[in-house]
């Protein structure tokens, strides 16, 4: 091999690592930059739960607030300025399924018992789904949200570490229906 190929082949390495590493660096960062865009709503014991890059130009944040006894979903939107909040609605914790539609996704969580291992989401369609469970203030959670699936009438189902079926919920045949708020 020549030595003009294996500088190439040097410089190169070094252009992809350094790459990847400001790609992993500018991900967190943007973690960073949603929080902070929360933050400025300056909610009383307000906490950033959860946030999801679903697109490298778009994020959901689930946050608690009032001591834990709100919670709320934000859809974020990343501009050149930083992230700016699209849409974002916040419910009492009463138990009962949050099922939100916001501008670009629709949004379903809910706590769930302490045992519970894994969440099933049943579409209208007979299609299974996997929810994702998180700790969202001082709770167990399931998040599970989509662009292009109907959730409404979906079945919700969780189970322990025996597979046994810990709950059953049914989603409403409509989005924010029972909200106290409305989406904004």
């Amino acid at each position: 091999m020549s030595r003009q190929f294996k500088i190439t082949v040097i410089i190169a390495g070094i252009v992809i690592i350094s790459g990847l590493s400001m790609f992993a660096l500018f991900r967190s960062d943007d973690i960073e930059q949603i929080e902070e865009e929360i933050n400025k709503l300056e909610l009383i014991f307000g906490d950033v739960s959860t946030v999801e890059l679903v697109e490298d130009d778009f994020a959901l944040a689930i946050y608690t607030w009032g001591s834990a006894w709100q919670v709320g979903v934000v859809e974020l939107s990343k501009t050149i300025f930083g992230w700016e909040t699209v849409s974002m609605t916040s419910e009492e914790i009463g138990g009962n399924l949050q099922f939100v539609e916001l501008s670009r996704y629709t949004v379903m969580h809910n706590s769930i018992e302490e045992d519970v291992t894994s969440v099933d989401v049943t579409l209208n369609t007979g299609e299974k789904r996997e929810a994702e469970i998180r700790e969202i203030g001082n709770t167990k959670s399931f998040l599970y949200y989509s662009d292009t699936e109907d959730l409404s009438n979906a079945i919700v189902t969780t189970y322990d570490e025996d597979g046994e079926v810990v709950e059953v919920i049914e989603v409403p045949d409509q989005p924010n229906e029972g909200l106290d708020r409305t989406v904004e």
